[in-house]
């Protein structure tokens, strides 16, 4: 990915450089999705990977919060716990410039949008990414509820109790809060796109990650790898409905980038409009 360009040494030249504007954040966002639709398979796949890997950081760090509480309590302290740990996750995974299938679910759509790219790439893109966000992401849980309960930072029972914590809704509650997540990390994408150095970017990554989380929310890679982080340590939710809540929470996250892109979408047809009739 390449939005992450440092711009500390761009900044010491020119220490005022103005916020990006509308248009040009549009342009940035457009410009990196026609890039990404077109990158090879096994460069998606392996960056997705490595961002599963990263966002798998998170589940131990929750787990290990679970086991200090001795459940989910719901305490506001511990929600804000919770939302630190997703943010741990976020932060290595995007400031490292690894794919998560959440962003793509914003900015990969700005070409469909537009006409330039068709659904076949798009499809593709999110499959790639969001197989190789779970795929690191399982290996990682396999690695963690073999090793947590070794070095007693987490046992087996807090990994389970966070999966019947997140899976414990209607479906229809799930994908609603997935939507909203997947709104917020479009909102991300876009605030890291405007966003002049790599400061910024990771106060960006720190507050929508922190929001998630304490939140409750549900993410499709987090979430998919704290369930499964649940099921292989004897969780009584059962692979079906692990399955559905996992269904409904991809669906709802595409949903919301989905909105996300659309309204941007809209918002720079409007200014174009607008500068068309200034001009007049």
């Amino acid at each position: 990915m390449n939005r992450f360009d440092d711009g500390d040494e761009s900044d010491a030249i020119h220490p005022r450089t103005p916020l990006a504007s509308y248009r040009a954040m549009f342009d940035a966002e457009h410009e990196e999705a026609i890039g990404e639709l077109a990158r090879p398979a096994v460069a998606l796949f392996s960056s997705g990977v490595i961002a599963g890997m990263c966002a798998g950081i998170s589940v131990l760090l929750l787990g290990m919060i679970v086991g200090a509480y001795g459940g989910v309590t719901g305490e506001p302290v511990q929600r804000l716990l919770f939302g630190c740990a997703y943010a741990v996750g976020f932060v290595i995974a995007i400031l490292g410039r690894t794919d998560l299938y959440t962003e793509y679910s914003t900015i990969a759509i700005f070409p469909v949008l537009t006409g330039e790219r068709g659904l076949g790439p798009l499809l593709r893109l999110w499959g790639l990414v969001l197989g190789g966000n779970l795929a690191g992401g399982f290996v990682l849980a396999l690695f963690i509820s073999a090793m947590a309960p070794a070095v007693k930072s987490a046992s087996l029972d807090d990994f389970v109790r966070f999966a019947v914590y997140l899976g414990d809704y209607p479906l229809g509650v799930i994908a609603m809060s997935a939507v909203l997540a997947g709104w917020l990390m479009g909102l991300l994408s876009w605030l890291i796109a405007g966003g002049r150095d790599t400061t910024s970017q990771f106060l960006f990554i720190a507050v929508i990650g922190v929001t998630i989380g304490a939140l409750g929310l549900h993410h499709a890679v987090t979430t998919s790898i704290a369930l499964f982080a649940g099921m292989i340590s004897d969780s009584p939710m059962g692979w079906l409905r692990a399955g559905s809540v996992f269904a409904a929470i991809v669906i709802g996250n595409a949903i919301g980038g989905l909105i996300f892109a659309v309204l941007v979408r809209e918002g720079v047809k409007l200014d174009a409009r607008a500068g068309r009739e200034r001009d007049r």
